[in-house]
C-alpha cells in the first residue's frame, strides 16, 4: 500500500482504478481481528484498503462518499467480515451496497464474505448459493494466506473485471474446468492444517479448564500431545502427528494416550483441494470411530477439528 502521507501532488491511492488488491468491510467489535488480518495481508505484499490507513488522507473529505469509491470501482475484491453487527449497522451496510452495485456488473466473484459469527445472513444481502470462509477456521494469518492463494490464481490468470454482457454471453456459451490450481501444494497445506488444530486444541483447553478439567497441549515438532486429567488422572488424551509411514503428506491420530505411537493410529487424514468448493479440505479416514461424531465431518478444517475433539470428548465421558 502507498504511504498516505507525503507528496500531496501524487494522485490519491482512493482514486486509482484497481489501486487495492482487497477492500475490507466490517463492524468496529472485530477490529482486532481484521487488522491482525490486513497486516498479515500486507506482510505477503498484498494491497488492502483499511479505514484507519486511509484516515489521513480523507481529511477534510466526505468519508462516506469516498469509501463508495472504494468498494465499487478501486479494488480487486471486497472481503466484508459479515457478523450480527455488521447486518445492523449502516455505515458496513452502504459498504456492502456499494460492492454489490459492482458485483452486478461484474458476475460471481467479486465479493469474498468472511463470517464472523452466527449471524444469520439474510438471502437478499447474501445468496444462500455463495461461498463463504469462516473466520473460527483461520487464524489471520492463515485467512491472509487464503487471500494471497485467490490473488496469485487471479493474476496468472490474468482475470480482469468483465462487462456484464460479457459474463453472461461466457456463462451461457463456455464451462470452465474445474482443476486443481498450480499453486496449491498438499504438503504447504499439511503444515497450515497441523499448525491450525494445535491453536484450536490451545484455544479449547481453556474451555475445559473452565469445566475443572486440567488440558495440557504440547508440540513435540511434528507431534501434537493433548492430556486431560481429572482428579489427578489422566482421562483422556490424543496425539497427532504429520508426515508417517503413512506418508509424509498424511496427519495420523491415536486416542490410546497409553501406547501412543506413530507406528500405532486410530486414523489418518489428508488435505485436499475440493475442485467443487474451489478451496483446500481434508479427506478422514478414521478405523475407530465406529461412525461416532461423522456429522462434524464435511471437509473443512474446522470439522475435522471438531470430529477430533469429539474423539477427546467421548473419552472423558466414558
Amino acid at each position: 500500500m502507498k504511504e498516505l502521507t507525503g507528496d500531496r501532488s501524487e494522485p490519491s491511492p482512493v482514486h486509482d482504478t484497481q489501486e487495492y488488491d482487497l477492500a475490507f468491510s466490517f463492524a468496529g467489535e472485530h477490529r482486532t481481528y481484521v487488522e491482525q488480518t490486513v497486516r498479515a495481508c500486507q506482510r505477503l505484499g498484498l494491497r488492502v484498503f483499511y479505514d484507519k490507513d486511509a484516515s489521513n488522507e480523507w481529511w477534510g473529505k466526505n468519508f462516506i462518499r469516498e469509501q463508495r469509491k472504494v468498494y465499487s470501482s478501486s479494488t480487486r475484491y471486497v472481503v466484508p467480515f459479515i457478523s450480527n453487527e455488521y447486518v445492523s449497522k449502516p455505515i458496513p451496510m452502504d459498504e456492502f451496497s456499494a460492492a454489490m452495485m459492482t458485483a452486478v456488473k461484474q458476475g460471481d466473484g467479486y465479493i469474498l464474505p468472511v463470517l464472523m459469527d452466527d449471524a444469520k445472513v439474510p438471502a437478499d444481502l447474501l445468496h444462500p448459493h455463495i461461498h463463504y470462509l469462516r473466520a473460527a477456521d483461520y487464524t489471520p494469518e492463515q485467512l491472509a494466506d487464503e487471500f494471497a492463494r485467490k490473488l496469485g490464481t487471479a493474476k496468472q490468470q490474468g482475470q480482469e473485471p468483465a462487462p456484464i454482457d460479457k459474463v453472461v454471453k461466457d456463462a451461457l456459451q463456455l464451462r470452465m474446468p474445474k482443476i486443481v490450481p498450480n499453486t496449491w501444494s498438499k504438503y504447504e497445506e499439511l503444515d497450515r492444517l497441523f499448525e491450525y488444530l494445535v491453536t484450536q486444541f490451545r484455544q479449547c483447553a481453556e474451555q475445559l479448564r473452565e469445566q475443572g478439567l486440567m488440558c495440557s497441549v504440547r508440540q513435540r515438532g511434528d507431534q501434537l500431545i493433548v492430556r486431560v486429567e481429572g482428579g489427578g488422572e489422566t482421562i483422556g488424551g490424543i496425539d497427532i502427528w504429520r508426515g508417517t509411514q503413512m506418508g509424509d503428506d498424511h496427519i495420523t491420530w491415536n486416542i490410546n494416550w497409553r501406547c501412543a505411537s506413530s507406528n500405532s493410529f486410530n486414523g489418518w487424514a489428508v488435505p485436499t483441494f475440493d475442485k467443487e468448493r474451489g478451496q483446500a479440505a481434508v479427506d478422514v479416514n478414521d478405523l475407530a470411530s465406529m461412525g461416532r461424531n461423522q456429522e462434524e465431518l464435511d471437509g473443512s478444517y474446522g470439522g475435522f477439528f471438531k470430529y477430533l475433539w469429539g474423539l477427546l470428548i467421548d473419552q472423558i465421558e466414558r
